[in-house]
């Protein structure tokens, strides 16, 4: 049964030669592809501007945003915690002058008699006492705006009070507690020696709901030591959250940093909130373990109750009151804070896309027409390797490479006239097998390469002259002289002057590819240079130095180069660069012979011990962001 070929079919007599045949002509194709793909020059030029551009900039932006976001939220760490003390004192300076007004109050021997005729007079005298413990404590009240009245409350809970707000004969602040809760606030002032905080409460006032905490103190006859009961100082919670959130009028503006601050007692129960409605509610978030709070998830809560936080990112800190069981807690908006810079971030980044898209264009527009010239070459020279020498390659323009393809024409001209000469004149190289035929062609093109080479960089070089580009004839000049020293036996021994020279040329035409941005540094003794070392056995330390080592520096570099004899007739030879460095687990691969793509190091290495065996040492030195140096250790050759 035989099928069809172009589907890539088989009959059954041969069937699996001819599958893997074919596969392997598919997969050669495939790789031709791929390796054309791979020695691409325009495809060069653009892996080289995304590394030497594209990466660079990336790199710059995501540092320089990634700092200017560290110390902006470090400053505003620093100026939250400022925030926080002030009002921290603030709080506490204000809790201070509540004391002192209560204790004022509790000395007073007009106010301690008026409590006794509350407690022991008849009617007639508690209600006149009433009447007086109202008139003592307004000149207290009206001492500070803020507070909202003073109480007095006696043993049987019946109270005598005065309120700013409340004219009438009912106590608002007081009679909004229950029967429970007034027996036990009572006991707990009661039995303690100092002032007492209390939470804030709720108070419902014909205006409507209105928020106060209050300051308790045991109220005592000094010189009876008879008890007569306590009094409560009722402060306007406003007062205590306009002190938390002073720049509360900024949190609408984007160049502001918006911060929100409130406070908590020990149970998480909120004392003074911006939002009233969560005002004695508990914060679950937070729960006091010993001297600390453990911030269980704080942003669940907090964060749901402030609407121009909810999605945002946001620092929380807060700090405790000296003499309460409150804290402070302020929360600032990360998404405020960084306003500016994500502004400038974008615009960076849409201007470094605009530049980059701009770049990509001009270069595919730029080499689109170099990009031809050269694949005509190419396909020129495929060809002329495949035995056409009857190609010709027809540039229009008039440029070095117009030049390169009219040399290439003569030369395969000449070689096909010679090939004709060869066929006519002899009647021997008609019989002699194809095999034959064909290596003889191969070597007489190989012999003819490095002539037209040599003549054709003469050619460019004379040009270059006539049109005092002196600069590139310099280049053309080394690369002649680099080329015909490296074509010949790389085995063999030379002087390490003559090494020396060959070495600057080709470090010249390296430092004007990377524009100057590395020196080259010479340490040699004088009385080794006569010595001899094998041929081309530097060159890829010196051009792993240049490619790897200077790879991302603009200027500044150094390339050194060293040599001095050592005992036991050893010749101690250095190669060392100030550049990126190796990092460390790479360099012991290295050093272990381990990573595949060092071909540099690795081809030294095998060099050295063909050449010299177990007398001959490397060692590789490196710390990354300082530099490398590779020393080598050989036997000293006069």
């Amino acid at each position: 049964m035989l099928l069809d070929e172009e589907w890539g079919c088989y009959d059954t007599i041969n069937s699996e030669s001819l599958y893997v045949g074919r596969s392997s002509m598919i997969w050669r194709k495939v790789r031709e592809a791929a390796n054309f793909r791979r020695y691409s020059l325009r495809v060069k030029l653009l892996i080289m501007f995304v590394i030497l551009s594209i990466l660079p900039i990336a790199l710059i932006q995501t540092i320089s945003y990634n700092l200017s976001r560290y110390y902006l939220e470090k400053k505003i760490n620093m100026l939250t915690d400022i925030n926080l003390f002030h009002i921290e004192t603030s709080i506490e300076s204000n809790i201070s002058s509540y004391e002192e007004t209560a204790y004022r109050i509790a000395v007073d021997n007009s106010v301690i008699h008026d409590m006794e005729m509350f407690n022991t007079g008849n009617d007639f005298e508690k209600a006149a006492s009433i009447s007086k413990i109202r008139d003592d404590f307004v000149s207290y009240a009206l001492a500070r705006d803020e507070i909202r009245a003073i109480t007095f409350v006696n043993e049987e809970l019946k109270s005598a009070f005065y309120d700013k707000r409340n004219n009438s004969a009912y106590n608002s602040l007081w009679d909004c507690f229950d029967i429970a809760e007034k027996r036990k606030i009572y006991s707990k002032i009661m039995e303690s020696n100092s002032i007492v905080i209390l939470p804030t409460s709720s108070i419902f006032t014909p205006a409507g709901k209105e928020f106060a905490f209050h300051i308790g103190l045991r109220v005592r006859n000094l010189k009876t030591r008879e008890e007569l009961g306590i009094i409560i100082l009722s402060v306007d919670e406003r007062h205590l959250e306009s002190i938390c959130n002073i720049e509360q009028s900024q949190t609408g503006s984007n160049n502001k940093v918006n911060i929100y601050s409130f406070v908590i007692d020990n149970n998480g129960k909120i004392i003074s909130f911006q939002d009233e409605r969560y005002i004695g509610t508990y914060i679950q978030e937070y729960m006091y373990q010993g001297s600390r709070y453990a911030k269980i998830n704080p942003l669940g809560f907090i964060i749901r109750q402030i609407p121009q936080l909810v999605g945002k990112n946001v620092i929380i800190n807060d700090t405790p009151i000296k003499g309460t069981d409150w804290r402070v807690i302020t929360i600032v908006d990360k998404d405020s804070m960084f306003y500016e810079v994500n502004i400038l971030r974008d615009v960076t980044l849409a201007i470094s896309i605009l530049v980059i898209l701009i770049s990509v264009t001009l270069i595919i527009l730029f080499t689109n027409r170099f990009h031809e010239s050269v694949q005509c070459i190419v396909n020129g020279m495929k060809a002329a390797k495949k035995g056409d020498f009857g190609v010709r390659i027809m540039l229009a323009t008039q440029d070095e490479l117009a030049f390169i393809g009219n040399e290439f024409n003569e030369m395969v001209a000449r070689i096909n006239k010679l090939v004709i000469d060869i066929k006519q004149k002899s009647v021997y190289i008609y019989e002699i097998s194809n095999k034959r035929r064909e290596a003889e062609l191969k070597a007489l093109v190989a012999q003819v390469n490095p002539h037209f080479l040599y003549n054709t960089l003469d050619c460019i070089n004379w040009m270059a002259l006539r049109k005092e580009e002196y600069e590139i004839s310099n280049m053309l000049s080394n690369l002649a002289q680099i080329l015909r020293y490296s074509i010949g036996n790389v085995n063999k021994q030379v002087e390490i002057n003559n090494e020396i020279e060959w070495l600057k040329k080709y470090i010249y035409l390296q430092q004007v590819r990377f524009n100057n941005s590395f020196v080259l540094t010479l340490d040699i003794d004088e009385a080794l240079l006569e010595c001899k070392i094998y041929k081309l056995l530097l060159q890829p330390l010196v051009e792993n130095a240049i490619i790897h080592g200077f790879k991302g520096f603009d200027s500044g570099r150094e390339l050194y180069i060293g040599m001095e004899r050592q005992p036991e007739n050893k010749l101690r030879i250095t190669v060392g660069d100030n550049g990126a460095g190796i990092p460390q687990d790479k360099l012991e691969q290295i050093l272990k012979q381990e990573l595949e793509d060092n071909i540099g190091i690795s081809n030294v290495w095998n060099r050295l011990k063909i050449y010299y065996g177990e007398e001959a040492g490397l060692d590789v030195m490196s710390e990354e962001g300082k530099g490398t140096r590779v020393i080598l250790t050989i036997p000293l050759v006069n």
